[in-house]
């Protein structure tokens, strides 16, 4: 008996739970959840989105003449990746093309941009292989550029650069070596802390380097010797393929993982000034990769 009253008083409980007030609506407009509050009163809710597209509209533009560059010795054009407006042909095709090495895989990448110089194309495969193609397309040479302790297939990435009559390549190892663009022979090699994962920049006796410890280095082009260090901040978002250090007559800005740009005296590493320029996308989960993969460029003073 005492269950079936406890049985009934339970079914009245829901039945009076069932009957009580509707859910209470609240009044007014609704908006997306990311909505620009600042947006003005009469925009639409379509115009509202920051992930909406916007609206494209024409401008008139004014360039300098095109102009015919010969050599093309780092991976933006030149050290200050300034390139300018460059000339090309009205008809482009195939000329020729070869076989470098080893492509992508699962583990490994082709990060490193082909350099021009010294009547010679340069390239670097996903497993650490510099070839020298003449541009008629003929093979001249290659080299492996694994140290002797290490797998061709333990590391990947790098890129390349070419000034003070050498090649500089930089490598998943975390070496940074010159070799000789006629021959392929190797000049000297320098070790760092950690894997670099772009390209380097020469100019005026100096070879700058971002390592993947967030530490940026200034090494003599002729011997190789470290001549300055620079810490910068860690991060734990860093990509392979990452920019290059852009240099011109009195500073050197160096890109980081930690979405930061300092830049710095070329001669001496004294800081000028810095910079956080990653950006921010809401509703990207890509947006927490604060990596700079975008060359710095210097321009206009």
């Amino acid at each position: 008996m005492k269950i079936t009253h406890g049985l009934g008083a339970l079914a009245a409980l829901v039945l009076v739970t069932g009957c009580g007030d509707g859910e209470l609506i609240l009044e007014g407009k609704r908006l997306p959840l990311r909505s620009d509050l600042n947006a003005p009163a009469d925009a639409t809710e379509e115009s509202a989105d920051p992930l909406a597209p916007k609206a494209v509209t024409a401008a008139p533009i004014s360039l300098p003449a095109a102009q015919s560059n010969g050599e093309w010795t780092h991976r933006a054009g030149n050290a200050s990746h300034t390139a300018g407006h460059v000339a090309l042909g009205a008809a482009p095709a195939r000329i020729w093309s070869v076989n470098i090495g080893q492509g992508d895989d699962r583990k490994h990448r082709i990060s490193a941009d082909p350099i021009i110089a010294a009547g010679r194309v340069f390239t670097l495969d996903s497993r650490s292989t510099v070839t020298a193609t003449g541009t008629n397309g003929e093979r001249l040479w290659q080299v492996d550029l694994t140290p002797s302790a290490d797998k061709s297939d333990d590391a990947s990435g790098g890129g390349l650069a070419y000034g003070e009559g050498r090649v500089y390549v930089t490598t998943g190892f975390g070496e940074l070596v010159a070799l000789d663009p006629q021959t392929g022979a190797v000049a000297w090699r320098q070790r760092f802390d950690a894997a670099v994962g772009g390209a380097p920049a020469v100019a005026d006796g100096r070879v700058y380097v971002v390592a993947r410890d967030a530490s940026a280095w200034a090494v003599s082009a002729s011997t190789g010797k470290v001549e300055w260090v620079l810490p910068g901040t860690p991060s734990v978002s860093g990509v392979m393929g990452v920019s290059a250090p852009a240099v011109d007559a009195r500073q050197v800005v160096f890109p980081f993982a930690s979405g930061q740009m300092v830049a710095v005296a070329k001669d001496s590493g004294v800081g000028l000034w810095g910079a956080y320029v990653a950006g921010q996308r809401l509703g990207r989960s890509y947006a927490s990769v604060t990596d700079l993969t975008g060359d710095p460029v210097i321009a206009g003073g």
